[in-house]
């Protein structure tokens, strides 16, 4: 009996000096706690704010990708015209060199020399056409190309925010 009239003091004493020990501490501890929560809170704001730029910019991206490869087709059409209405101009100067050697030709009859005429006439007038329409064309094509360069442009400033924003997270991790 006096054995457990001893463990019971006993018991209690370690108890409250534990219950003391843990009180003198638990401010240290929360606050510790207090702290590592408030950086990992910060941490993951940083880290999301660079998840939401690095998506942005990758859309931003593949828009301005779409927008070079729409702006590299819409050259691409202007040259195929233009080299189209050279070509047309090319025959129809060939076509009207054919009719005025004719010309030359003492051996035609009046009314072929009339129809060869009306030829000669017609083919200016369509070489004139082509002549401008190739102007036109050749301006198209320019004003492709700069519409080109200024969306690769564009493309290459993207570029750079990517790789600069890669940087930030390879030296933040």
């Amino acid at each position: 009996m006096r054995r457990s009239w001893l463990l019971i003091p006993s018991i209690l004493l370690i108890s409250v000096l534990g219950f003391g020990q843990s009180a003198s501490n638990d401010p240290q501890g929360m606050q510790a706690l207090v702290l590592e929560v408030r950086q990992l809170r910060k941490d993951l704001q940083t880290s999301n704010g660079y998840a939401l730029k690095a998506q942005v910019l990758l859309y931003r991206l593949q828009i301005q990708e779409a927008a070079v490869v729409r702006a590299s087709q819409h050259l691409n059409d202007a040259r195929g015209m233009l080299a189209d209405t050279q070509r047309h101009r090319t025959e129809v100067a060939f076509v009207l060199k054919r009719f005025e050697e004719s010309l030359d030709n003492t051996e035609i009859s009046p009314a072929e020399r009339k129809q060869v005429q009306w030829e000669i006439s017609a083919n200016k007038s369509q070489l004139e056409n082509l002549a401008a329409e190739e102007q036109q064309r050749q301006a198209a094509e320019m004003e492709a190309e700069e519409q080109l360069r200024t969306e690769q442009a564009k493309l290459a400033g993207l570029e750079d925010r990517v790789n600069r924003l890669e940087k930030d997270l390879a030296s933040n991790p």
